[in-house]
């Protein structure tokens, strides 16, 4: 083998490697392709996850909120109704409803607990009515 041969075989060794090189980037390029777009899609797959779990969370709570209407007007139509005059508004309200008031009015205006007298005595006799 002469020097000239060896040099061939040197330049045919360098020109392979080249290639190889070459070859290995193209793969690389394409594999970072790749792996961007499923980046993407999973980006993509998470927001919509994200999404879905958002409008399941607002799709429990209007059911709940719907529930407890419908369990209100249910419990309305099933209870005796009474009707309750406060200046020129009627309200329709069930002895259940006419006692939380009873209630409430003696939390805040019996005389026990600091409240007004005549206050309370009002409305005693606006809601004893309602309780016949």
């Amino acid at each position: 083998m002469t020097d000239h041969d060896s040099a061939r075989g040197i330049e045919n060794d360098a020109l392979w490697l080249q290639n190889e090189l070459n070859e290995a980037l193209k793969t690389i390029r394409s594999l970072r392709r790749q792996l961007n777009k499923e980046l993407q899609r999973q980006a993509e797959t998470e927001r919509a996850q994200n999404m879905t779990i958002a409008n399941l969370a607002d799709a429990g709570r209007e059911q709940v909120v719907l529930r407890r209407e419908r369990d209100m007007w249910r419990k309305r139509a099933e209870g005796n109704l009474t009707p309750f005059h406060v200046g020129g508004l009627t309200i329709d309200l069930t002895p259940a409803e006419v006692s939380a008031i009873r209630k409430a009015m003696a939390r805040l205006h019996h005389p026990d607990t600091g409240g007004d007298a005549e206050r309370m005595k009002a409305w005693n006799a606006a809601l004893d009515p309602l309780e016949r």
